[in-house]
């Protein structure tokens, strides 16, 4: 597990907020809130995936094949995970933001919500042009989409989701009940420490494109194109 590099960056990546947040003042919403906004930027890149996607058998030749676009299941896609962020928006803003957090890092929380914060900005800005690269070189550039299907893209339920889901509930409502009468700060800690040990969890074991794994299988045995 520990013999690829990427891997102990992971680690190390997952580590860091939560000596910020217990050494250096860092607000835990922060980090919540950026992991949410990422799985919405991926939710609007999928939609393109789901738009384009072929759904072509492997050994399915494709020279002829003229691209349909599957604009029904695109809009219904983006129409759920829309509607995923913004119920679970509510949990991070109250039990993160809000219940967890003095006034001044409230304020502080309002000021990324509304994107105030150049540094949270330029991560986001980030994760769009990451995710544009992805999208050109792994999914059209190869011809991945060819191979692709609406419903490989999970609508409702994905990891990302999950690790949210899991790091609320046990990180911000285990707070109101572990962390009473003054142990403000202890409680930042449990709730980052609980969402970074989730994520990271997530990144090292199953932070992987099923779709685009198989597709790219697909692809080298094969000659379809």
């Amino acid at each position: 597990m520990f013999n690829r590099p990427d891997r102990l960056l992971i680690i190390l990546f997952n580590l860091i907020p939560i000596i910020g947040v217990a050494y250096y003042d860092w607000a835990p919403f922060q980090m919540f809130w950026l992991f949410w906004m990422e799985t919405l930027i991926i939710s609007v890149f999928n939609t393109v995936r789901v738009l384009y996607s072929q759904g072509l058998e492997t050994g399915e030749r494709a020279e002829q094949h003229r691209t349909d676009l599957n604009v029904g299941s695109a809009f219904k896609f983006l129409l759920i995970r829309i509607f995923v962020f913004l119920f679970y928006s509510l949990f991070i803003i109250v039990f993160i933001g809000v219940m967890s957090s003095n006034s001044k890092k409230g304020v502080e929380a309002l000021s990324v919500i509304f994107f105030g914060n150049s540094l949270f900005n330029l991560a986001l800005a980030i994760t769009v042009a990451s995710q544009s690269f992805y999208l050109i070189k792994y999914f059209f550039l190869n011809g991945a989409y060819l191979f692709s299907k609406p419903n490989q893209y999970p609508a409702i339920f994905d990891a990302r989701q999950i690790v949210i889901h899991v790091a609320v509930v046990l990180g911000g409502v285990g707070t109101a009940f572990l962390f009473k009468d003054g142990a403000a700060k202890w409680g930042e800690i449990w709730i980052i420490a609980i969402f970074c040990v989730i994520k990271c969890i997530f990144e090292l074991f199953f932070a992987t494109h099923p779709a685009d794994a198989n597709i790219n299988g697909a692809l080298k045995e094969g000659s379809a194109i």
